[in-house]
């Protein structure tokens, strides 16, 4: 199966270039909206006025929901309240998918340049950074681990590797990719982890998790375990440049961008 076609319509706004594509940014509107939260089946009410908002959207909020992504439920236009009082909407959590995408087990996959960047991936999961937040980041010397066998990289731990299993089973992978050799992935634990790697054949090098775990942790051999298995069972290339997204990440975020998608079962 692939998913080709991708397109919107045309809001009202300026437009700008990206990546080769002309996309428009909207103009903002001030309303007054309700979030509702999956997290403890929440909904509150928030300022709104950086983004023109639609029933639908997934938002990133200010207060204590912060970090947490919220579906536009309601909201108005109308209204007169004590800005003091409100908590603010941060960010829309969904920008365009472009690329063609297979289907691919849990995965959806895509060999094309265009498909959905690290960056890209990361609005849809996470509130917007804050570049002064939390100093300056070091690295150590990374992990190597092979596909071929993980239990010969440094710190292995078959117990870690048991529960790497199970996070690949579980569906935690939400984001792979490699652009002339330089990796990316995102894998939910306790949060979002991110993960940076050199791919040489079959060999992640320079591997490294910003997790909290002293050690080879469950997060890069996730990464290790999905590849290995999407090479073997699922036709991956590895000597393509690829992106992976986890299918239910991938059509949550399709169905709140409001695009038109194809799809071609005879592929």
């Amino acid at each position: 199966m692939r998913i080709v076609g991708f397109g919107q319509e045309e809001p009202k706004a300026e437009e700008k270039q990206q990546r080769g594509t002309v996309i428009t940014e909207p103009s903002p509107v001030r309303s007054l909206v309700s979030v509702s939260f999956e997290e403890g089946g929440r909904t509150l009410t928030y300022y709104n006025d950086r983004f023109d908002l639609n029933i639908g959207d997934r938002v990133f909020v200010s207060g204590k929901l912060s970090g947490k992504v919220g579906y536009v439920e309601s909201l108005t236009t109308k209204f007169r309240i004590r800005l003091s009082d409100y908590e603010k909407v941060l960010s829309v959590a969904q920008t365009p998918v472009l690329g063609t995408y297979e289907n691919k087990g849990d995965m959806m996959c895509s060999y094309d340049a265009d498909a959905v960047s690290p960056e890209d991936f990361r609005k849809w999961v996470l509130p917007p950074q804050d570049e002064t937040e939390g100093g300056e980041i070091i690295f150590g010397d990374g992990y190597e681990i092979s596909m071929d066998d993980p239990t010969s990289a440094d710190g292995y731990d078959p117990s870690v590797m048991q529960r790497a299993v199970k996070y690949c089973q579980d569906g935690k992978i939400g984001y792979v990719s490699v652009r002339n050799g330089v990796g990316k992935a995102f894998v939910h634990g306790t949060k979002w982890y991110e993960i940076d790697f050199r791919l040489s054949g079959n060999v992640l090098r320079e591997a490294y998790c910003d997790c909290p775990y002293p050690g080879l942790c469950k997060h890069l051999l996730a990464v290790i375990v999905l590849l290995s298995v999407m090479r073997m069972h699922r036709g991956l290339d590895l000597e393509r440049d690829f992106t992976l997204i986890g299918s239910e990440t991938f059509w949550n975020a399709v169905r709140h961008t409001g695009q038109t998608i194809t799809v071609h079962p005879d592929c």
